[in-house]
């Protein structure tokens, strides 16, 4: 099977699915434009990412930035973080409220980035670092899944306001995320970067609640 294929599934679901859970809330057709633009942000700026993280690697031509296919290269945490970006951009433009936004498309958002990186499991023929970070993403959606219908529940969390995924997921996240950089040997620069993205969740979760 042609591995390429699961990047265009995924791609394709995450077109589908945000029109279809995202329509009855928000005006359809700056959802269609919304997602398309997303994606272009998230492998934009994922690839941006890659190419600074691991400057040099594409010393041979300023083409090879663009040469997506014949070399790969994607940096899915500056991709997600760019996705945000965009949120808030189009929220800001559209009078969204931007952290219920962020929190409505999450999970289609992890489930992008999970048929992207299944993508890469298999052409790196399963290598345990991505595996690890696929596990993590997709223990991630299940917990989302659970957030979304028990936060309001929670005692602590007086406000009940929308947003407690998004914030909890974050925090999560990225504190795991510092955690595998040390056992995957990355840059301890890096794992002190999630963390703090991780702490700034953890407040905004605080603040919201």
């Amino acid at each position: 099977m042609n591995l390429g294929i699961l990047r265009i599934i995924g791609i394709l679901l995450f077109v589908y699915l945000t029109w279809r859970n995202l329509r009855d809330n928000y005006e359809e057709d700056k959802i269609v434009t919304y997602s398309w633009i997303s994606l272009l942000g998230f492998f934009v700026g994922g690839r941006i990412t890659y190419g600074l993280i691991n400057f040099g690697i594409w010393n041979d031509s300023w083409l090879s930035w663009f040469s997506v296919w014949n070399k790969p290269g994607m940096d899915y945490v500056g991709g997600f973080l760019s996705l945000i970006l965009v949120n808030f951009i189009f929220s800001k433009l559209n009078n969204w409220k931007f952290i219920p936004f962020c929190e409505d498309i999450l999970i289609n958002v992890l489930l992008l980035i999970v048929f992207l990186m299944g993508d890469e499991f298999l052409r790196t023929k399963f290598d345990l670092k991505v595996g690890g970070y696929l596990l993590l993403l997709i223990l991630l959606m299940f917990f989302v899944n659970l957030a979304k219908k028990k936060y309001r529940s929670l005692v602590w969390y007086k406000s009940g306001k929308k947003g407690f995924a998004f914030f909890a997921t974050g925090f999560i996240s990225f504190l795991i995320l510092g955690i595998l950089g040390i056992v995957f040997k990355v840059n301890l620069i890096y794992s002190i970067l999630y963390w703090i993205i991780s702490l700034i969740s953890l407040v905004g979760l605080g603040i919201l609640g």
